[in-house]
């Protein structure tokens, strides 16, 4: 079963098709190239629409319970980021 540990000690549970931790990051260049095909009514299918995100996207892990995010920046390498704290 495909899990997750944070920083603070949860382990995010990454089953499933749509892992609610999991989320991507695209640039908006790229949604800016998608948008501009479904103008034109190339719409593209299931398929192509996720090759055309994944081919340029980063996987982020969001922990519900501190709010990290952790963006892999490599095959099973991870930098992680939380909120700053208030003054």
């Amino acid at each position: 079963m495909p899990k997750f540990a944070c920083k603070c000690g949860n382990v995010l549970n990454l089953l499933g098709v749509w892992p609610e931790a999991e989320w991507r990051l695209v640039p908006m260049t790229r949604v800016g190239a998608i948008a501009d095909r479904l103008d034109s009514g190339e719409i593209p299918n299931g398929d192509e629409f996720y090759d055309l995100i994944d081919d340029v996207s980063t996987t982020v892990y969001r922990c519900p319970v501190c709010g990290r995010l952790h963006l892999e920046v490599g095959k099973n390498k991870f930098e992680s980021y939380r909120q700053e704290s208030e003054p």
